[in-house]
């Protein structure tokens, strides 16, 4: 069957309508599709985001998942893969930090910065976390003025959490 360019575009249409959440049929609105966590991730990109302010939720995630961290802080293989899943779990249920942040960053979620909070915190400054990837001087200036918050545990805001769910 072929169809002409106006059944075409038309289609198109009503597919990105619907996508958006904006489209009724038969007076009932139709959901946007529920987002799917699949894929893997790799520990070293989930460890990026991490900055010790969670309590510990960390390395509970990294044991939980028998990922095997010698240094008490970080995995000691970066470059394992580790299914989406088990990192948006390590979030809700250990509210590991940078779990959270890694998925913010993956999926493009509209939740705040657990990173960037926590750059605030130590810091005092807003928007530092695109900065702090690339920047030895800034992470140097962090690692030197987080002693004062070694037991601080920044809470994980609700938004993050009802972004994960």
């Amino acid at each position: 069957m072929e169809l002409s360019r106006r059944q075409l575009f038309t289609a198109a249409g009503v597919t990105v309508t619907a996508l958006a959440g904006g489209f009724t049929f038969g007076g009932q609105a139709v959901a946007a599709p529920v987002r799917t966590w699949s894929g893997e991730i790799q520990v070293g990109d989930w460890e990026r985001f991490y900055l010790g302010l969670d309590g510990g939720a960390h390395q509970k995630a990294l044991t939980a998942l028998g990922i095997a961290h010698r240094d008490g802080v970080h995995a000691d293989e970066p470059y394992l893969l580790v299914p989406v899943e088990a990192v948006r779990r390590a979030a809700l249920d250990f509210d590991d930090h940078a779990a959270a942040d890694v998925l913010r960053d993956r999926f493009g979620l509209d939740t705040p910065s657990m990173l960037g909070r926590g750059l605030r915190l130590v810091l005092g400054e807003d928007g530092l976390e695109k900065r702090y990837f690339d920047d030895p001087a800034l992470q140097l200036r962090y690692i030197g003025r987080r002693r004062r918050f070694a037991q601080h545990v920044l809470p994980t805001p609700s938004s993050v959490r009802a972004a994960l769910s």
